[in-house]
């Protein structure tokens, strides 16, 4: 008779979760078997659907743990990403605004890197040298200089690893061999008639003569020339194009960073430049005052590191204020000094010396086209006419003759004038017919007052008649067109009323005038006048937006310029010429303070671009010139 235990483990076997959950707990008899067995194919079903829901858990945790690396993938790409930006950013800057840079002239070429091929050649030229190959005449402590040359450095395994990463260039190995050969000829003794200085020479041309190779004495003018047009300094769109790859920069980005960062603005560039040496400054001062010092052996080195972070940063002053900028007053001269006790980073003059009026005169040019007179029915069709123009003070000019019928001339006058608000005059006259007239006849004249923000195109004005005459609609066509000198940064009309100057609310002529790449002033003028009539310094004045004043009658927007001991408001009629005006005296001051325009009225400038100036630098520059290297 069977034992009912085997058929249980018969059923057992069939199931192998069952025989290798058995021996956890021994059975000690056969109804203890048939009770765990007999339990054991249920267990076992259980068992096996527990594993497969923990296989399934393990798949989910492992489902989640690909998920948290493919984020923090994600994450540092684009923290890799930002850093990329930033440098991209930080290089468009410096290529745009070199303020820093050497002149083109200055540079150093840039040498060609030698790569392994021609390592070889040259190994092999020094070699034949050495073998007596080559027809160069060499005394022996040349010879005994060449082969310590060719020992210790060509055939070193550095040099190669540093040529194949591409290290090295001919300028390298030729500056090697001549400091090499400098302490060699020291240690020689003295020889009449010939001096150290005449054996160097000679001991390197011999070099570049071993350098070249023989073989390649007669194709060295063409070489010289290729090597020249290799050298050529690279153009700002190639040293963007360069960068895009280095960094991968789409060109869609490099746009919209040229745009942010307004770089085609050198003023934009020039006034963030001062803000970052600004922070610089307050920066040195702060660490000076709560003597937060960099661990140094002696205490002595305290004093020294802050005096190097005020010479670097003057230095970096001298450098921008050494740009060109179209100075009005030849006499005007400033130096740089170094400040302790206050903000302001550049003294001009003296202390307590002021800008004159004389410093800030402005030079423009005109140009007056007169295209054609309508309205001319007084005359006979074959009278002659022509026109004169003339601006105050200046010089006049006269169109060629036309006749009555047909009053067309096209013709252009250049003028120059130092007046901000010019008078223009243009005349219409005809021949005289009498026997004793001494003067042409006037027969209309027009006054006109251009401004560097007047029409360019060409207009109808009504012309001024004498009494009698019977043109009672006598137009001229003519355009006016006043440029903007470089030192002018913006002009146009506003209300004004400071406690130090402009102290009438009235409507005045305005323009920002920049002296130096430090040195900016507010000047108002009047009509026909060279001088301003008063004027502002900018430096230590903060500009913003400000709410509109009750009581002052004129203007709708409003803005200020608060310093110590002074507030100066100004209005305008229109949002963005007082956006236009913030954000030209936003350059001029200097300030820290970004002005923020109110909600409701920040806007973009459709044909320019965004009128925010690009954010100041998070990273110090230093950084984000080594992330590059």
């Amino acid at each position: 008779m069977l034992d009912p235990s085997s058929s249980e483990d018969t059923g057992g076997e069939s199931d192998p979760e069952v025989i290798w959950e058995g021996p956890h707990k021994p059975a000690s008899s056969s109804a203890g078997k048939r009770c765990d067995t007999g339990g054991a194919v249920p267990g076992g079903a259980r068992g096996r659907r527990a594993k497969d829901d923990g296989t399934t858990g393990g798949g989910g945790e492992e489902e989640e743990k690909e998920e948290e690396r493919k984020e923090r993938e994600r994450i540092q790409e684009e923290q890799q990403r930002k850093i990329k930006l930033q440098i991209y950013v930080f290089v468009l800057r410096c290529i745009a605004y070199p303020f820093n840079a050497k002149q083109p002239t200055d540079m150093a070429r840039r040498q060609q890197k030698v790569n392994k091929q021609q390592l070889q050649a040259v190994k092999e030229r020094f070699l034949a040298f050495l073998s007596g190959e080559t027809q160069i005449v060499a005394d022996e402590a040349f010879c005994n200089a060449v082969r310590s040359y060719y020992e210790g450095f060509l055939k070193s395994e550095r040099v190669s690893r540093m040529v194949q990463s591409g290290g090295c260039s001919a300028n390298d190995f030729r500056e090697v061999f001549k400091k090499n050969i400098e302490r060699r000829v020291r240690s020689l003794p003295e020889i009449d008639g010939l001096s150290k200085e005449t054996v160097l020479s000679s001991w390197i041309a011999k070099y570049d003569a071993i350098y070249r190779g023989e073989e390649n004495m007669r194709r060295q003018p063409q070489r010289v020339h290729l090597s020249v047009v290799s050298e050529l300094i690279l153009s700002k769109e190639q040293l963007y194009e360069m960068f895009q790859q280095i960094l991968g920069i789409r060109k869609f980005e490099h746009q919209l960073l040229y745009n942010a960062c307004q770089l085609d603005s050198t003023d934009e560039q020039a006034a963030q430049i001062r803000r970052e040496l600004d922070g610089r400054l307050q920066l040195a001062e702060k660490i000076s005052r709560e003597k937060r010092f960099p661990r140094f052996v002696s205490a002595d080195m305290e004093s020294l590191y802050v005096e190097e972070l005020h010479s670097s940063i003057n230095l970096l002053m001298a450098n921008l204020e050494s740009l060109p900028v179209a100075k009005g007053g030849p006499d005007f001269k400033q130096r740089l000094k170094r400040s302790s006790l206050n903000n302001s980073f550049l003294d001009i003059g003296e202390e307590g010396e002021v800008l004159s009026k004389s410093d800030v005169l402005l030079s423009f040019n005109l140009e007056i086209v007169i295209v054609e007179v309508q309205g001319l029915n007084s005359l006979a069709p074959n009278r002659v006419v022509y026109c004169t123009m003339e601006v105050e003070g200046g010089e006049k000019l006269q169109t060629d003759q036309a006749e009555a019928s047909r009053p067309q001339w096209g013709t252009q006058g250049d003028f120059t004038t130092a007046h901000p608000l010019p008078s223009v005059k243009v005349k219409l006259f005809t021949e005289s017919t009498g026997v004793l007239a001494l003067e042409d006849k006037e027969l209309g004249r027009v006054v006109l007052n251009p401004t560097t923000n007047g029409p360019k195109q060409a207009e109808f004005h009504n012309m001024v008649i004498p009494k009698n005459s019977q043109d009672t609609d006598l137009k001229i066509k003519l355009a006016v067109c006043m440029d903007k000198p470089p030192n002018m940064k913006h002009s146009g009309h506003l209300f004004a009323l400071g406690q130090r100057v402009w102290k009438r609310w009235k409507r005045r002529y305005f323009v920002l005038v920049q002296v130096s790449q430090y040195t900016f002033a507010m000047c108002s003028y009047r009509q026909k006048k060279a001088e301003p009539q008063e004027l502002m310094q900018m430096e230590g004045y903060t500009v913003d937006y400000c709410n509109p004043q009750t009581g002052l009658k004129g203007g709708r927007v409003f803005f200020n310029a608060v310093r110590e001991g002074d507030l100066v408001t100004f209005a305008c009629d229109d949002e963005q010429d007082r956006m236009m005006w913030v954000q030209a005296m936003y350059r001029a001051t200097g300030q820290s303070h970004k002005p923020v325009p109110p909600l409701q009225n920040r806007t973009s400038n459709r044909s320019g671009g965004s009128l925010n100036p690009a954010p100041p630098m998070k990273s110090p520059p230093s950084l984000l010139f080594s992330k590059l290297h």
